[in-house]
């Protein structure tokens, strides 16, 4: 809801509490009491349009802002309607991002964050980072500004398989934060190694005489 909507449901609501509030004072205590439960809803909804943003908790209260100089942001993005596969790669990053990199989060090293691609909060990003669908992006801010990023869409392909999933994810995080990446281990291919055969000491070996060597017919 922006926020011209919200303001609009707003005086709607609060004319429509006013107008039961008025008119409950002009009849008898029990058609007022008939009256409850709606007056009830009504609070209900107002307290909800101002949790949602809708309205401000008083006056002079800022709004919260995030301010981030340097870091590695983790960001989910999602879009209004979720699916049960969305929100699976966002269940799995989340946990692979406060168990793999514990110290990185404490130190604010690495921030997680999630942002609705559709609303204003996340549009401007979601612009940037060419977001379309339901994904995680990785961001390097330095000096407060974004200085690199990267969108991790084989998260779609992974999340049936919780292990390369969590894999690949830790590993483009390390690489955002700079650590070296393992390299590939070899294969084993269990190839005993061939004993070289060690000369005698003090003795020479002759080569053969190249007329005792047998020449094939």
């Amino acid at each position: 809801m922006d926020l011209k909507n919200a303001v609009a449901v707003c005086l709607i609501t609060l004319f429509s509490a006013t107008l039961v509030v008025l008119i409950a004072r002009s009849l008898d205590s029990q058609a007022a009491s008939r009256l409850e439960p709606q007056l009830a809803r009504i609070v209900e909804e107002l307290e909800a349009i101002r949790k949602s943003g809708g309205i401000t908790a008083g006056a002079g209260v800022a709004a919260e802002s995030e301010s981030v100089d340097d870091a590695v942001m983790v960001y989910y993005f999602h879009g209004n309607t979720r699916c049960p596969t969305c929100r699976s790669i966002e269940s799995q990053a989340h946990e692979a991002v406060q168990s793999d990199f514990v110290s990185e989060v404490e130190n604010e090293q690495v921030i997680w964050k999630v942002l609705n691609y559709e609303e204003p909060a996340g549009t401007e990003l979601g612009k940037k980072f060419e977001i379309q669908m339901p994904v995680v992006v990785l961001a390097r801010i330095s000096g407060g500004q974004i200085e690199d990023w990267k969108r991790l869409d084989q998260v779609w392909a992974l999340v049936g398989d919780k292990p390369a999933f969590r894999e690949y994810l830790c590993g483009e995080i390390a690489g955002m934060l700079g650590g070296d990446q393992p390299s590939p281990t070899a294969p084993d291919l269990n190839v005993p190694a061939i004993p070289v055969p060690e000369a005698e000491p003090g003795i020479i070996p002759v080569p053969a005489d190249p007329g005792e060597i047998p020449v094939p017919q």
